[in-house]
């Protein structure tokens, strides 16, 4: 696309975004709405706006080179971002249920399903590819360091030379063989094809006769391959075959791809010139401007002195550092800031205000008749106060401020700007002198006191500061079991325990059982929890995950296990759960097919998320049968029935349609996909093989998942439903009575 596009691109974001602050943050508060359905369909209408716009906003940051114009879209993005996490959060509060179907709000945005997904920003990538890369060599240093030395596995022995070799012989013999079986079968083949001839008395052809012979061959083969070819294209242009150019990079594939690098590259140059730039213009402030600051400042706070002792006869108290020093004396908001701060205040107030109501109308019951009409207003559905939309408008502001109105036509190359880092540093040297200039007008305040007031007798009381007086107020801190340790050593320590896998390596399988008899005893599972947990944090972002979490929380271990103590976690993992941090960003996932196995309080009280995947349906077949076999690549033809794997699979899982695809698309398999299509029985014989989900399961798992709180909350919604309903029909049935 060209950079016009791209212009457009960046234009329609800022309309709808503008559009949208403006809808959701009104001069007036917007009433409840008490259809349930119409409340979902705002935010699933909101939802999909918002997503629409950070797929845009990605875009637009992606082609940006402008290093100060980046940050502030990032900024943007950071807040469009927490604004769909928290729509996504509504919906589910709204419905009490994870999964949404938005198939009419789609159509009216004229969307498609794939416009539902949530990308995930490509610079959250790049920021961490480095680093990542980083690691893995550090990783890769340490598992060779380990894997010569960590115990044999169930994997295969290693092979003795001499029955290599004879395997290599046979398999040479049995290749020899395959050949000389195929060239005596032509031979074979000629010679029947003689005697026939003879038989039958035919003539040989002249020259001129073979030649019009050739030719009927040749002209049938083009034909055929033109028309194939012709196919081939029509069902491309139709979208029913991938497109036999596409396979191939084009030339202005390339051009796009050598573009796209370069600009990648002129990216990292303008943000290295600009990290260069910010410290080199805050050294020459601190040296020009620095002195003329610092006079300033000490003016400022020997007038403030003589006024207050001309007020009140003593000189003041000097403010402490924790509060700030002389900054909040001097301290300056724009009327914006102010109003910005008393609406928060305001929200935040009338939020409090509506969340006692709901609960005094919970302890209540059921709601009274001949209610009053602002009664009936302030009942209903309402959008929660979000705490992105202020980051959004900040951002939105901020450019529109900065860059609205800017003129760029002598910054073609779109450098940075040396009079925003000016501005931007001229505060950070102010706030850096300004520490230097408290500590000595301290001590010239002390020296003014002694000559002044005569207060020699009397020593000042140092007020403890805010930071010890937290400090043994603060909550519990995790003990260090391991101070003295690097994280090559702890890391090296959980790969020999077989508790982490080489990530390009590492499959599910080999998690099996692998903490049964490892870290044995309270002083070794405390161990255990405190080197994951620490080397999750070091290595952020991290997933740590439980395979069979159910497990861990039995109601009644049974017999064949109680040896292996799969309860042994139940108390140290919430443990140190309560202990991390958003700041952290370790995710913990636990998986289960028998979740009903588990105590429901406890595990719900470990994850705060329960997500019951439910079986495909026929569209999820069709879809996942295609990107599988293609992923592991395999060519679909119209040998292959899609729609009937997709029929046929029902019952299935996508684990299971994965496992099929992985056995049947072997590396033989796909060498001979040119001369032998892909059949839709070859996956359906491997399918064959699993256990589906039947019914009878399928209806425990759910009925399990209404024991969990969201199942809880959707229960007790569609039984209040129902008796509004039934009330409504008693009304209208009395009512009939009476007349």
């Amino acid at each position: 696309m060209s950079s016009r596009t791209y212009m457009r691109m960046w234009l329609e974001s800022q309309a709808a975004l503008k559009e949208l602050l403006a809808q959701e943050l009104p001069s007036q508060p917007p009433r409840p709405e008490k259809d349930q359905r119409l409340f979902f369909h705002m935010l699933a209408t909101l939802f999909l706006r918002y997503t629409q716009i950070l797929r845009c906003l990605e875009t637009c940051y992606d082609q940006m080179v402008h290093p100060q114009k980046r940050r502030v879209l990032q900024h943007m993005l950071d807040g469009v971002m927490g604004r769909v996490l928290e729509l996504k959060n509504e919906m589910v509060e709204t419905e009490l249920s994870e999964y949404h179907y938005m198939d009419d709000v789609l159509q009216d945005l004229k969307l498609t399903p794939a416009d539902m997904e949530v990308p995930i920003p490509r610079y959250f990538v790049n920021q961490r590819a480095k680093a990542l890369k980083e690691r893995q060599q550090v990783l890769s240093e340490i598992l060779a360091r380990v894997e010569p030395s960590m115990p044999s596995g169930p994997s295969r022995p290693a092979m003795l030379r001499d029955e290599a070799v004879q395997l290599v012989q046979m398999a040479e013999r049995m290749r020899q063989g395959r050949l000389r079986s195929k060239f005596m079968w032509e031979i074979r083949r000629d010679e029947e094809r003689e005697r026939r001839a003879r038989e039958s008395g035919a003539k040989e052809l002249d020259r001129e006769q073979a030649a019009i012979c050739i030719q009927k061959v040749w002209k049938g083969c083009l034909q055929r391959r033109c028309t194939k070819l012709e196919r081939q294209r029509e069902m491309a242009f139709i979208g029913m075959a991938p497109d036999p150019k596409a396979l191939g990079l084009s030339a202005a594939m390339l051009r796009a791809q050598l573009g796209e690098e370069f600009r990648h590259l002129r990216q990292a140059d303008y943000e290295a010139e600009y990290q260069q730039a910010m410290v080199s213009i805050r050294e020459g402030l601190y040296e020009v401007e620095g002195p003329d600051m610092r006079e300033e400042m000490k003016e400022q706070l020997r007038q403030w002195f003589i006024e207050c002792h001309d007020l009140t006869g003593r000189f003041p108290e000097f403010p402490d550092e924790e509060i700030g020093g002389s900054s909040i004396l001097f301290a300056e908001k724009t009327p914006e800031q102010v109003k910005a701060e008393l609406d928060l205040l305001e929200a935040e107030g009338q939020r409090k205000k509506d969340k006692k109501k709901d609960k005094e109308k919970t302890k209540e019951g059921k709601q009274k008749k001949g209610k009053d009409k602002k009664q009936e207003e302030d009942e209903g559905l309402k959008l929660a106060l979000s705490k992105f939309l202020p980051v959004i408008s900040e951002g939105f502001t901020q450019y529109q401020t900065i860059w609205g109105n800017q003129d760029e036509s002598d910054n073609f190359e779109q450098r940075y700007e040396p009079e925003l880092i000016k501005a931007q540093k001229r505060k950070e040297v102010e706030k850096e002198l300004r520490l230097q200039v408290d500590e000595l007008m301290r001590e010239e305040l002390q020296r003014l006191k002694l000559a002044v007031d005569r207060e020699e007798g009397k020593p000042r009381k140092e007020k403890k500061s805010s930071k010890q007086q937290k400090g043994k107020k603060g909550g519990k801190k995790e003990k260090d079991l391991t101070p003295d340790r690097t994280l090559d050593s702890l890391y090296e320590e959980l790969v020999l325990q077989g508790i982490l896998k080489q990530p390009q390596r590492v499959q599910l399988a080999d998690y099996t059982d692998n903490l049964v008899g490892k870290y044995p005893g309270k002083a070794g599972l405390s161990m255990l929890m405190h080197v994951v947990f620490k080397v999750a944090r070091l290595m952020q972002p991290s997933v740590i995950w439980i395979g069979n979490a159910e497990k861990t929380f039995y109601k009644k271990v049974p017999k064949e296990e109680k040896q292996a103590d799969p309860k042994r976690l139940k108390r140290d993992l919430p443990k140190a759960l309560k202990l991390l941090k958003p700041e952290d960003r370790v995710l913990l996932i636990g998986t289960s097919d028998k979740p009903y196995a588990a105590d429901v309080k406890t595990l719900c009280k470990a994850y705060e998320r329960i997500l019951l995947l439910p079986r495909p349906d026929y569209a999820s077949r069709y879809v996942t049968w295609q990107r599988l076999i293609k992923k592991h690549g395999g060519t679909i033809t119209t040998a292959l029935d899609v729609s009937a794997l997709a029929k046929l699979s029902d019952g299935y899982s996508q684990g299971h349609l994965a496992r099929a695809v992985q056995m049947a698309l072997t590396e033989r398999r796909l060498l001979q996909m040119p001369k032998k299509p892909l059949r839709a029985g070859e996956f359906l014989q491997l399918l064959a093989k699993a256990d589906p989900i039947y019914s009878e399961e399928e209806k425990t798992l759910q009925d399990w998942y209404m024991k969990t709180p969201l199942g809880k909350k959707r229960l007790k919604a569609a039984q209040e439903r129902a008796d509004r309903k039934e009330g409504k029909g008693k009304d209208k049935k009395g009512k009939k009575g009476k007349k």
